[in-house]
């Protein structure tokens, strides 16, 4: 009897594939992915005993048909009950109102905790469990709770029956792997013979990346690094040294390179599953980028078809550009862009913008440090990444945003109100102390901003959270979210910089030196290998 095949899956991406439903919503959604989630786990956990387990890695493993699941997950805690009993607790935080909440609002949130309990109730064997949801109401710092008791038997059944409607997607990536490893080996370089410097570059890239170093690489236009960066990667990754390939270039000729290169050795025999992630306001079927339900046929439903998308071109195409998506996209009436950063977690090369590593406000979030120490970079015109990454690090503010909230929430909304009063007041003394060219520099962080911000923040999601539809607000609500998220980063290598425009005033957190940031948001990759005509390493 052959032996099973061996699958490795996390329990969140597992419970979201079978459980996500409903349409992409442009408009404010509370969660703890808009604030961040470990105040809350900090604040339940603070409240745990010593015979409580908290962050408890768990796994198990369950065979299925031909496939062997390896399972893992980390629980927020496990608490001890009453006569040997125990109790699993799965904490979520969240902006909005607790009373929005109710038992079966969240079925994926249920599905993450029973499965946490199978695995620990496995592991003890247990005859029972008690599965807890907490959600945890960050600015009025509350608490709702909801508790379920199951059987042994009824969690063994539940995950069968998720494992069930997952197994024809992991069927079908097992069988890629198996293809795309054998492919790999059996490939050669592309072109009959190595240009000057094309063999020694190949080299220096497989070195690097199989003894896990960073290299940087200056080498004249026309030597063809694309493939000499490409080919070596691809090669690494057929002797399991790398599952994951990152080609980031903030040009669409050099994007268009990469996807070249590929599609070359796709037809030379290569089997690889490679996305394209292209801009959101280039892929929008629509005249209007508004990404509601009610707006878009394409957002409506979005994660009720996208699973059966997935299945589709991941069974027929290799190459999965622009086009390639946008029609496979038609096909299923589904948002190209949200299409393909789903696809982008089960590529084995990503071709993308810079901004989806380095930028922390729109970086893929997704890919935990597990994946990450399994991934590669390959960043070209890397010359041009120190000018981007000075905008990703950097935020801006502006007066008359404030303004225009002071005087629509006048007699409507009080804290609203008050918050964007002393902000606009800020900003008028800031004005007061400009130079003849209407300039000033301030001496560091802007404390006494980034505290009236906060207040802000905390107050407009409470307005949007209860139905507020104020296109306004959400844009300077979500302006001062990067402002402050920015504010976090802010050292020595940035300045805080003002400038008159007019009667308006605008505040930037200028990072001047991006070099550590860009080392923070890198780290955890396997290996990075910068390369570029025109590279200087020091600015690295």
């Amino acid at each position: 009897m052959a032996m099973p095949e061996e699958y490795k899956i996390s329990v969140r991406p597992l419970v979201e594939y079978v459980f996500r439903q409903g349409s992409i919503d442009s408009r404010f959604h509370p969660s703890s992915s808009m604030t961040d989630g470990t105040r809350a786990h900090q604040k339940i956990q603070k409240t745990y005993r010593e015979c409580d387990q908290k962050e408890v890695p768990l796994k198990t493993s369950v065979k299925h048909k031909s496939l062997l699941f390896h399972i893992e997950g980390r629980c927020d805690g496990i608490i001890a009950l009453p006569e040997g009993k125990m109790m699993i607790d799965e904490i979520k935080s969240t902006s909005g109102r607790l009373e929005g909440i109710s038992e079966d609002s969240h079925p994926v949130h249920w599905a993450q905790a029973i499965c946490y309990a199978f695995m620990f109730a496995k592991e003890k064997q247990l005859d029972q469990i008690t599965v807890q949801l907490t959600y945890y109401q960050i600015a009025e710092e509350e608490i709702k709770q909801f508790k379920k008791t199951f059987l042994f038997d009824e969690l063994e059944k539940f995950l069968g029956n998720i494992i069930e409607i997952y197994y024809p997607f992991a069927k079908l990536i097992i069988n890629h792997r198996t293809l795309s490893i054998q492919s790999i080996k059996n490939i050669n370089f592309p072109f009959d013979s190595f240009r000057q410097g094309q063999k020694k570059l190949a080299a220096s890239v497989y070195a690097s990346i199989r003894d896990d170093k960073e290299l940087y690489v200056n080498a004249p236009t026309g030597v063809g690094k694309t493939i000499s960066t490409l080919f070596p990667s691809i090669k690494a990754m057929g002797e399991g040294m790398v599952k994951r390939i990152f080609y980031l270039t903030a040009k669409t000729i050099t994007r268009q390179a990469a996807e070249e290169s590929l599609s070359l050795m796709i037809k030379k025999g290569l089997v690889l599953k490679a996305v394209t992630i292209t801009a959101k306001e280039k892929v929008c079927f629509n005249d209007q980028t508004v990404c509601q339900k009610d707006l878009c046929p394409f957002a409506d439903g979005y994660y009720d078809k996208v699973n059966s998308a997935i299945l589709d071109i991941y069974e027929h195409e290799n190459l999965m550009d622009r086009m390639t998506i946008e029609k496979y996209a038609r096909k299923h009436s589904i948002c190209p862009f949200e299409f393909s950063l789903d696809l982008a977690y089960i590529a084995d090369v990503i071709i993308c913008d810079y901004n989806y590593v380095f930028d922390p406000r729109v970086y893929l979030k997704r890919f935990a440090d597990e994946q990450k120490k399994w991934s590669i970079l390959l960043i070209d015109k890397a010359h041009n990444l120190i000018d981007r990454a000075r905008g990703m690090f950097s935020a801006r503010l502006v007066k008359s945003a404030f303004l225009l909230i002071k005087k629509a929430y006048k007699g409507r909304n009080k804290p609203i109100y008050e918050c964007s009063k002393k902000i606009n007041q800020y900003f008028i003394d800031l004005r007061k102390k400009a130079n003849k060219r209407g300039e000033c520099i301030l001496d560091g962080l802007p404390d006494a901003l980034i505290n009236h911000l906060e207040e802000f923040i905390e107050y407009a999601e409470g307005e949007l959270a209860a139905g507020g539809n104020d296109s306004v607000l959400l844009d300077v609500y979500f302006s001062s979210l990067a402002f402050v998220k920015i504010s976090k980063f802010y050292n020595d290598r940035y300045v805080t910089f003002a400038e008159l425009d007019r009667n308006d005033v605008n505040l930037k957190l200028y990072c001047i030196d991006p070099s550590e940031l860009l080392s923070k948001m890198g780290k955890g990759y396997k290996s990075k290998i910068y390369f570029s005509a025109t590279l200087r390493h020091r600015l690295f």
